[in-house]
């Protein structure tokens, strides 16, 4: 199963995982995964349970924003199951819809007659499909060839879709078979979504967590799936000519003395009394069948509850004389002329939603040079340009003039202070510039309203924390975990705060409850160390280790405390060595990792520790695979730079938080003071000749900063692409190109890419 959050097969598919394992009373036991996205800072966790006599595996996902700004998210459950050329989908819809909603079509049958849900039948490319105008929970697959199946189970109020994935049954698809598999075997996906298609995304508020659960039966021997219930999966199939009905049902836990029924009509065709068992598969034949008239199929137990029950050829789907088959319509925004500015919001939003949150400011801004009194567009740039971090960055960059976040939430909030949203958004522009009494106030309105309540009390909470106030830090997250009670990472904030007010038994108490509540949590692990240094967590120092991400992390939440002896405590360990693939790829150990020695000597300054051979000791380090973006990562850098204006180490980085943020301008310049000084720092050239080209169009200093790369970062393939690529935007003759490309220094091991580039200049 692949876990795909915030978005489908992404930077994180491959990343090692949070993890526990736990066994609770009743006999259960459970594996707990999670993760901490690396972009956006969101997380999620998967509870995977087996109790004892249930063949039913229970998945229990959370998903969390814990940051301070929203992030676009979907969730897809996404399970590989073999199959064979004869194996059957069972998806109980009429309906299925196509990547971005473009096309709807029947199924199973599909328009050219294909019956799509069985494997062999799959012979024009890949099937990737979304269910469509169906509330049935369940989906599934069986396999003749085995005479077992697969069940999901999800209710729609929680996960409405369904989708399916296949490579089909061609001859791509057989070259697939061969490359994926040692045994040159095929497999489907079976998929569960928040949302209707892979294209759609939603916003995950600060604080805001989402709950629910899907569940995976196994099927044997019963002849395929007609339907499914967390009780039962039952299956049914007319034979000798429509008279007969032969009946095959698994059940998930022992039931003694159930009834099974049969009616058609008026008729009853079965009604018996069995014990089943998930050890035994129960199959029968039903004489009786009379015409085409449906049968009735009914499972109760033995106090009469209906444990499934089913109509021949009937789901709760949409009728279809409902449903508009075919091309489906597609919404297009107002040529730029004649677009008001709530089609600009929306526009913004939608790129949003879609992770173009640069080009989506980008709109905003653009508005607003069109409709600058607009409320909801100063919001929105507002909100983004805070997402992005800009309040930090201008507290660096023009720490004494108000940011332009500052601005436009200030002008969205005095055209309409009623509105929560605005509110919590400014304070936290405000409190970035060292406003923090401004901020209080905009927060404290804030909280009186549900959809801002958690995020402003969380960031009050921490205000007060760093005030020393650790008792309204306590009484804040108490009040937000009592409204909030799957709210572990504020839990875990709440045992921080306990213990820093020096009521070590409360922390103890409640680190307790929410390491029941969330046992990947690493921030809870640690508070484990500090409260229970008898119960030490030896696995906890290795798995930090694996990714020096996971230490900042941590860092960054003691930091927002205001507890800078914690934060530093986790800088100054010693770690482990980690071995792949237990590290995160391409990541270098904790002791070598460039960003967390800044980050240490940060520390050791604010504790009023002589930090200048921390800074010269950090200056040292290689910067590969390193990629700050943090917005705590600001005034980390400018204190390293305040302490050594010639740190080349600092500002390149420094250049870089700048890109991650989208301000290009402010990275260049960064770039180029970092060029004369160090040039030898490597991607510095490929950086910097790149923003120069793409955002300025400059093509002359490009061209000489790619160049000069040549002989300071001689291997990076990027370098010499951007080179190709600026010289023919000039016109630079062919010969000229060559002679630029040949400069690489091992032509018989040259990229594939630079090669082909080089036929091409060579040929012309």
């Amino acid at each position: 199963i692949e876990f795909n959050f915030p978005v489908s097969h992404n930077w994180m598919s491959m990343s090692p995982v949070d993890f526990a394992t736990r066994s609770a009373a009743d006999g259960s036991g459970s594996i707990w995964v999670g993760n901490t996205d690396a972009v956006y800072g969101s997380s999620w966790r998967v509870e995977l349970r087996l109790r004892p006599g249930r063949s039913v595996l229970e998945q229990a996902v959370t998903l969390h924003n814990p940051t301070d700004t929203r992030h676009r998210y979907y969730w897809w459950t996404n399970a590989a199951v073999e199959v064979w050329d004869d194996s059957r989908l069972a998806y109980p819809t009429q309906f299925m819809a196509t990547h971005g909603f473009t096309h709807v079509q029947p199924w199973p049958i599909d328009e050219s007659g294909r019956d799509l849900s069985v494997i062999r039948s799959q012979t024009t490319g890949p099937v990737s499909l979304f269910t469509y105008g169906t509330r049935e929970p369940f989906v599934g697959v069986y396999h003749p060839h085995t005479s077992t199946g697969t069940v999901h189970i999800a209710s729609p109020a929680e996960l409405p879709t369904h989708k399916v994935w296949s490579w089909g049954f061609d001859a791509e698809a057989m070259d697939w078979r061969r490359a994926l598999s040692d045994n040159n075997s095929a497999y489907v996906e079976l998929q569960a979504g928040l949302f209707r298609n892979q294209e759609t995304y939603g916003f995950l508020e600060p604080q805001d967590t989402v709950r629910f659960t899907e569940y995976w039966l196994p099927v044997r021997a019963i002849g395929g799936i007609t339907r499914a219930t967390l009780d039962a999966v039952f299956n049914a199939q007319r034979v000798d000519g429509g008279s007969r009905l032969s009946l095959g049902v698994n059940v998930t836990h022992d039931l003694q003395n159930v009834r099974v029924r049969v009616r058609q009509d008026e008729r009853t065709l079965l009604d018996a009394a069995v014990t089943l068992s998930p050890r035994e598969d129960w199959r029968q034949t039903v004489d009786g069948l009379r015409g085409p008239s449906p049968w009735t199929f009914e499972l109760l137990d033995a106090s009469g509850h209906l444990l499934l029950a089913h109509t021949e050829g009937r789901y709760d789907v949409v009728p279809p004389e409902r449903v508009r088959v075919g091309p489906q319509p597609a919404y297009r925004y107002p040529l730029i002329d004649q677009r008001h500015a709530q089609d600009v919001v929306e526009l913004g939003r939608e790129q949003e939603l879609n992770g173009q949150r640069l080009a989506a400011l980008a709109t905003y801004r653009d508005g607003l040079g069109r409709f600058a009194d607009s409320v909801e567009l100063n919001k929105a740039a507002g909100r983004l340009a805070s997402a992005l971090h800009w309040p930090e960055a201008a507290a660096v960059t023009t720490p004494n003039e108000t940011s332009r976040p500052v601005r436009w939430l200030t002008k969205a909030h005095l055209r309409d202070t009623t509105d929560a949203e605005t509110r919590y958004y400014l304070g936290l522009a405000l409190a970035a510039a060292g406003q923090t009494d401004e901020a209080r106030q905009h927060w404290e309105a804030a909280q009186r309203f549900r959809e801002t309540r958690a995020a402003s009390l969380l960031q009050l909470a921490r205000l007060a924390a760093r005030e020393r106030d650790f008792e309204s830090a306590v009484a804040d997250l108490e009040t937000l975990v009592s409204r909030e009670p799957d709210a572990s990472f504020a839990g875990a904030l709440l045992v921080s705060c306990l213990r820093l007010a020096g009521r070590r038994p409360a922390a103890q108490t409640r680190l307790a409850h929410w390491q029941d509540v969330d046992p990947t949590s690493n921030l809870l692990r640690y508070e484990n160390t500090k409260l229970n240094g008898g119960k030490p967590d030896d696995g906890l120092w290795k798995h930090l280790a694996a990714d020096p991400n996971r230490i900042l992390d941590l860092f960054d939440q003691y930091a927002a405390l205001g507890d800078w002896t914690d934060a530093s405590d986790l800088l100054d360990r010693e770690y482990p060595s980690v071995d792949e693939p237990l590290r995160e790829p391409g990541v270098v150990s904790p002791a070598q990792h460039v960003l967390l020695a800044y980050y240490r000597a940060f520390a050791h300054e604010r504790r009023g520790l002589d930090a200048k051979s921390d800074y010269r000791h950090a200056s040292a380090l290689p910067t590969a695979y390193v990629f700050p973006s943090r917005a705590s990562s600001y005034g980390v850098l400018n204190a390293a730079l305040r302490a050594n204006p010639d740190d080349a180490t600092a500002r390149f980085l420094l250049g870089s938080l700048y890109l991650s943020c989208g301000l290009v301008d402010e990275a260049i310049v960064e770039w180029q003071q970092t060029r004369a000084v160090a040039p030898g720092i490597p991607t510095l050239h490929r950086n910097l000749g790149l923003a120069l080209l793409l955002e300025h169009g400059d093509t002359g200093e490009a061209r000489r900063v790619f160049s000069e790369g040549v002989a300071h970062d001689a291997r990076n393939v990027e370098i010499y692409e951007g080179l190709d690529r600026v010289m023919s935007l000039q016109g630079a003759p062919a010969a000229d190109r060559v002679a630029a490309l040949r400069r690489y220094p091992s032509p018989s091991d040259m990229p594939p890419g630079l090669v082909f580039k080089l036929a091409l200049a060579l040929a012309e």
